[in-house]
């Protein structure tokens, strides 16, 4: 990792481009407290985004699932809320991770000998089983201590 971040900022420091073109570098974190210091000082601006909240959580659902095969009736609305202090991310795994049962099943009942010839849509008990055991991001962009956020340089 140190290997790699020697190497970043010698690309960084030495990018050189025509005088009138116009570079942006874009960064996101969940783990802000655990970027590099010497890193940090490369970027001009740093912005806190925050954690969504009910409404975001929900709209962020929608649009995770767009275009995936789910029950209709989903109260996207009921799981946002199930969902407090979660990123983005973190309801990106979750959704990956109900997407799963569908797929167990089709496999468990292959190995019985049985043919299921569609796959099922995911459900709100998926969504919901899968909260009952998952994890939100451990270190949030609220929780950072640096003085880099909100700055500007």
């Amino acid at each position: 990792m140190e290997n790699m971040k020697t190497e970043l900022m010698a690309l960084w420091d030495g990018f050189a481009t025509d005088k009138n073109a116009r570079v942006m570098v874009l960064g996101a974190t969940n783990r802000p407290s655990e970027l590099d210091e010497a890193i940090l000082r490369r970027f001009a601006q740093a912005f806190e985004i925050g954690m969504p909240d009910d409404k975001e959580r929900a709209e962020i659902l929608r649009v995770v699932l767009k275009g995936e095969k789910v029950e209709e009736g989903i109260d996207y609305d009921l799981v946002a809320r199930l969902c407090e202090e979660y990123t983005g991310s973190d309801i990106f795994e979750l959704c990956k991770r109900a997407a799963y049962f569908p797929i167990r099943e089709i496999l468990e009942e292959e190995r019985k000998g049985r043919k299921i010839p569609v796959l099922r849509a995911l459900t709100q008990m998926d969504l919901e089983t899968v909260l009952a055991t998952s994890k939100k991001t451990q270190v949030a962009a609220s929780e950072y201590s640096g003085s880099r956020l909100h700055s500007s340089v």
